[in-house]
């Protein structure tokens, strides 16, 4: 009887050990989403790219095209489609060079900072766009991260984009 007692108050502990650790964020963890998004991209999969976008996904972008700003606010379902649109045109420039010609993607984090109590992290980062060494596109983002059941969550965030005529 203690023997079964003392099993079970380990396995609860085990138990209460895991779910802890699988709801904390780190920085490696950050940089490990971080890289998964970009080789998503470079696969053209758009179902990778939007898998880890949470419920409450909104970013908020301001767009700089020929002088001219322009606001949107995206929720998840918007941002997924607008990514699976990019990324049929990606396949588009793809199959009709043989591969030749690709969007080259780049990006560097430049903050992350892990929220009291390590269950979020914001995260400052900024990337390109070129294609064939013309830059096609910049941003500057600010997004949340969350970490739930060892998934990292994108929460979304705020965002500036500059593009350029391709």
């Amino acid at each position: 009887m203690v023997r079964n007692l003392l099993v079970a108050l380990l396995l609860a502990v085990v138990a209460l050990v895991a779910h802890e650790n699988g709801r904390r964020i780190s920085e490696a963890d950050v940089r490990a989403h971080y890289r998964q998004q970009l080789e998503a991209l470079i696969a053209f999969d758009s179902e990778a790219i939007c898998k880890p976008m949470a419920a409450d996904f909104e970013l908020r972008n301001v767009e700089h095209v020929d002088g001219t700003a322009h606001r949107q606010t995206m929720d998840r379902r918007a941002a997924c489609q607008q990514m699976e649109d990019a990324i049929a045109l990606m396949r588009v420039i793809n199959n009709q060079t043989g591969g030749l010609v690709g969007i080259d993607f780049g990006y560097e984090i430049t903050r992350i900072e892990i929220m009291p109590g390590g269950r979020r992290a914001v995260v400052e980062a900024t990337s390109t766009a070129r294609l064939g060494g013309r830059l096609l596109s910049r941003s500057r983002s600010k997004g949340e991260l969350s970490r739930s059941m060892w998934r990292v969550r994108d929460h979304g965030g705020q965002a500036q984009t500059w593009s350029y005529g391709g």
